[in-house]
């Protein structure tokens, strides 16, 4: 893949992803913090199961072509020599991924019940959406914090983008396991978010077509 198509995919993705998550009509309050607690969340989303859904469905697709797009960095760090964090970074980004899959299916199969009656039902699957969620998403940073240091070693990008990266992994491992079902959560999709899209424009500015 070249440069400037990666760089592209890092800019229009993850923005992408945030829109599909943002107009899902998910309760603003997250379920962690939200009066009522999973009960009154699980109540909340009922009524729009079928958006949910959707959404879900479209934010997996379109987050599966970002880690498709990390992966394509970390392919970016081996072409300038061995590093062990980049061959690590992949297995860690490909398995925290698939939790975060789960994530989004228990939302949506959550969200169902919930549209159904059955609340104590969609209860247990919001919680194994949390649980799901919060350690997929604590591996996935993991990754994304080993990619950037081998691409701060490999000085594959900018000092600035690669010490992003591993900032954003930190959010994220710590986020993921202390405050999933929390609103501090949201500082961990917004910097990757930025870091992402401003990865993005460095490589289109100096990479070249291949």
């Amino acid at each position: 893949m070249s440069t400037k198509t990666l760089g592209w995919l890092l800019i229009i993705f993850p923005i992408l992803g945030l829109l599909s998550w943002a107009t899902a009509g998910l309760p603003s309050t997250p379920a962690g913090q939200i009066e009522g607690g999973y009960a009154a969340y699980a109540t909340e989303i009922g009524s729009i199961s079928d958006r949910i859904h959707v959404n879900m469905g479209v934010a997996a697709i379109v987050f599966t072509i970002l880690m498709a797009s990390f992966i394509g960095l970390r392919a970016k760090v081996l072409e300038k020599g061995k590093s062990n964090f980049a061959f690590l970074a992949g297995i860690l980004i490909a398995i925290g991924y698939a939790g975060t899959i789960a994530e989004n299916g228990a939302y949506s199969a959550a969200a169902s019940l919930s549209n159904e009656g059955l609340i104590h039902e969609s209860i247990s699957m919001l919680t194994l959406a949390t649980t799901a969620g919060g350690f997929g998403t604590s591996i996935l940073a993991l990754g994304i914090g080993f990619l950037g240091y081998s691409m701060y070693k490999n000085k594959t990008i900018h000092v600035i983008s690669s010490s992003a990266f591993m900032l954003v992994g930190i959010i994220g491992v710590i986020g993921g396991i202390l405050f999933y079902d929390h609103g501090l959560i949201a500082a961990y999709y917004f910097s990757l978010v930025i870091t992402s899209v401003a990865t993005g424009i460095e490589m289109i500015r100096t990479g070249k077509s291949e």
